[in-house]
């Protein structure tokens, strides 16, 4: 049956016909009631009786307090989300951080599997801001530039050797070593092609190793020890930066 609105109730309308042919109406609201309300067309004089009874489990809408007890609660605080078809990505945020020695003043050449380090002859470096306060990271590039302007003979490829916390005290020089005192620590490493000449700068990189890493509870810094692959003798005081983008993979 049609449906009207008037004066914020609803109304169901039926036709139905007099002796005469003529139409009438009969409208009332929706609470259950019977319908008493009859209209004649115009002209009628005698109409067939007739009974309405609209249906006792339609409610009347008197406004939007009555709606609020018939609808579910808001979702308060995270709203699980379900990906029973793993379509969904989840993108965190993005770190990167970059680290800069300068090394020794001397050419003292490094043998396969020495650390390169610092004027201070602390191999030891410290990437900031590397990730979030005791999460986990993924780490999807890292990279090497040398201020050199020439591939010195011998250079061959690093290995970046990663802790969550500051490692054992190694020199400039030195033979890398993971010391017992550090496997716990130890967050793997990742390897970097041999540098290419780029004019004024030597440069290598490697992408998307996948690394996955724990920072420390409270701290955001990963530590690194550059390791060479090949023995090389260096350009005396030159700078070594070490760069690294990471993605944030959860706490």
């Amino acid at each position: 049956m049609p449906l009207i609105r008037e004066n914020s109730l609803l109304y169901e309308v039926i036709k139905v016909s007099t002796v005469s042919g003529e139409a009438l109406e009969i409208s009332g609201n929706i609470t259950g009631t019977v319908v008493t309300d009859l209209q004649k067309g115009s002209g009628a004089t005698t109409a067939t009786t007739a009974r309405v009874v609209i249906a006792t489990d339609s409610p009347t809408v008197t406004g939007i307090s009555s709606i609020d007890t018939k609808t579910p609660a808001l979702q308060s605080g995270a709203v699980p989300v379900g990906d029973n078809s793993s379509s969904l990505t989840v993108d965190g945020k993005a770190y990167r951080s970059v680290a800069t020695i300068t090394r020794p003043s001397n050419t003292t050449a490094y043998t396969a599997g020495d650390v390169v380090g610092d004027t201070g002859g602390s191999a030891i470096i410290s990437l900031t801001t590397a990730g979030p306060s005791g999460g986990f990271i993924i780490l999807q590039s890292a990279s090497l530039v040398f201020s050199d302007s020439v591939v010195p003979a011998g250079m061959g490829a690093f290995r970046i050797h990663l802790y969550s916390v500051s490692p054992t005290a190694i020199a400039d020089n030195a033979a890398f070593d993971l010391v017992s005192g550090d496997r716990d620590t130890y967050m793997g490493y990742v390897d970097l092609p041999t540098p290419l000449d780029f004019g004024s700068t030597l440069y290598t990189q490697t992408d998307y190793p996948g690394r996955l890493i724990k920072l420390a509870a409270a701290s955001t810094t990963l530590f690194a020890e550059i390791e060479t692959r090949g023995a090389y003798t260096p350009v005396s005081a030159s700078t070594v930066s070490l760069r690294i983008n990471t993605l944030e993979a959860g706490l």
